[in-house]
């Protein structure tokens, strides 16, 4: 299994508020987290870099006895690292209101979990067909779902970077988790919305196809962003099981 993790603060913002990171279990099982950090002055790096370092620090220390017991640590985590956030934000007015999106993805086995709180996405290609995992927790996706605007209409809204779920956004850090049976050559991407604000679904397939290393991949996709204005942080882990599940 390959692993490659970027981050690129863009060419408008004045700092880097994405946080991305992966660590591994002495059960040599891997977690993949990216988190997209949110609020005042320099509140949302302080919050994606707590959720990163707080949910892979606790994995290292973590033994998996079943994918159930990891559904339900995942849950237990997000609850924790929430409260965690909640509290650091009360410490400094700098810190008000501050908190994180963010996606996981825990591989273990011949299986993987996504979870995830807040618009950072996780898609797979698999057998050349590319889907998104997740499903934005966001405003627009709201009332997509309500049928009140179009999908397009949701791309180009002023209410796009609303988001209604993250870490020290609210009390509720439940989530909905993934599944997935992992196949060889797949390939799993995670990323911040300053990648998909600024390239399209059909962007993301043509690179993720290529066959080229997934640093490479990297790279072009975050080039693609910044060449369309590079408005956001853009960052990406990518995840390839070029050898099969029986390597990991």
């Amino acid at each position: 299994m390959q692993i490659i993790a970027k981050s690129s603060i863009g060419k408008v913002r004045a700092n880097n508020e994405d946080c991305v990171g992966y660590f591994y279990n002495h059960q040599g099982a891997l977690i993949a987290i990216l988190a997209d950090g949110i609020g005042g002055n320099r509140g949302g790096d302080v919050a994606s870099k707590m959720a990163v370092n707080l949910l892979g620090n606790a994995f290292k220390q973590y033994t998996i006895s079943s994918i159930k017991d990891v559904e339900k640590w995942i849950q237990e985590q997000f609850k924790i690292i929430n409260n965690q956030i909640v509290n650091k934000s009360e410490e400094a007015l700098s810190l008000d209101k501050m908190g994180t999106t963010i996606v996981v993805a825990l591989f273990f086995g011949n299986q993987y979990l996504v979870a995830h709180l807040g618009d950072s996405r996780c898609y797979l290609l698999h057998n050349n067909n590319m889907k998104q995992i997740t499903e934005d927790h966001s405003y627009v996706n709201m009332l997509v779902k309500k049928g009140e605007i179009s999908k397009k209409d949701a791309i180009y809204s002023s209410l796009k970077n609303i988001i209604v779920k993250g870490l020290g956004v609210s009390g509720d850090a439940n989530t909905n988790i993934t599944k997935i049976s992992l196949s060889t050559n797949d390939i799993i991407l995670l990323c911040s919305d300053g990648l998909t604000n600024m390239v399209n679904d059909s962007y993301i397939y043509e690179k993720l196809s290529k066959n080229q290393s997934i640093d490479e991949i990297a790279n072009d996709l975050i080039k693609g962003a910044n060449d369309n204005g590079g408005s956001d942080n853009i960052s990406v882990i990518i995840i390839r099981n070029s050898l099969g599940s029986d390597n990991l």
